[in-house]
């Protein structure tokens, strides 16, 4: 599927699962980062003023064991 022309895709890195569920909520640290890199976008006219984000939450599986080379 190709990208449209009007969506943003933002990679969140370093979440939090309270962060997330914030998000979910549509407030938050998330939130507030979101708009003001939109924000951002459309003062520079880098982005249409239609622009739909689309934010892709990353988070490293941690591991609570470690092994011997580790």
């Amino acid at each position: 599927m190709k990208q449209k022309a009007n969506t943003i895709v933002l990679e969140m890195e370093g979440t939090k699962g309270e962060d997330v569920r914030d998000l979910s909520d549509g407030h938050g640290k998330i939130m507030r980062r979101v708009n003001q890199v939109l924000r951002g976008l459309k003062e520079e006219g880098q982005t249409p003023e239609d622009a739909q984000p689309v934010i892709v939450v990353v988070r490293k599986k941690g591991s609570s064991r470690k092994g011997l080379l580790d």
